[in-house]
């Protein structure tokens, strides 16, 4: 099983829908806490969605995957403190919660039935609550591609490894991911 991930950034809607040809991408799922662009309407979720659907590419948005987390008031704070980065430690918090574990499970059965790329604002993963999505999903066996336009390089896809950006994931018997210090 494989998802990719990949990032609107300042794409025009040419460029993304390359990126998404590139790898045969048949489904968004949108894991913005908040699925709209103030600098980039294009990819506020109606009329994302609409033009997905000319393209030829369902969509879905999957709240419950959305970033932003506020800090846990049921994890303790030395759990995930492999993060110093506070939004990157709060998300890592949230992903131990059964709200994460039903997105986490729609965004897998999606990727039964499509070829499937989780979608957020960021351009690179590691600046983005995708990197943690990817730890998990890779930590379950699960492979992981990000999609990345750099300029000198074109279109490219990106195999994600534990650990490559941020704090390295511990996977326990049960089968949580941590990131202790």
């Amino acid at each position: 099983m494989s998802i990719f991930s990949i990032g609107h950034y300042n794409y025009e809607l040419d460029t993304f829908l390359e990126m998404l040809e590139k790898a045969n991408i048949t489904m968004i799922v949108d894991v913005r806490a908040f699925p709209n662009s103030k600098r980039h309407p294009e990819y506020n979720k109606e009329s994302f969605e609409q033009w997905l659907a000319d393209q030829n590419v369902n969509y879905q948005h999957i709240q419950l995957l959305g970033g932003r987390r506020k800090q846990s008031q049921e994890v303790g704070p030395t759990l995930n403190e492999g993060w110093e980065n506070q939004s990157f430690h709060n998300y890592a918090d949230y992903t131990l919660t059964d709200d994460f574990k039903i997105g986490i499970n729609e965004l897998i059965e999606n990727s039964k039935k499509y070829t499937v790329a989780m979608l957020c604002a960021e351009q690179y993963p590691s600046r983005c609550h995708r990197l943690i999505i990817s730890n998990w999903l890779v930590a379950h066996d699960i492979e992981v591609n990000h999609i990345i336009l750099r300029d000198k390089d074109g279109i490219k896809f990106v195999p994600h490894q534990l650990g490559q950006w941020g704090a390295m994931p511990i996977i326990e018997d049960d089968g949580e991911v941590v990131y202790p210090k």
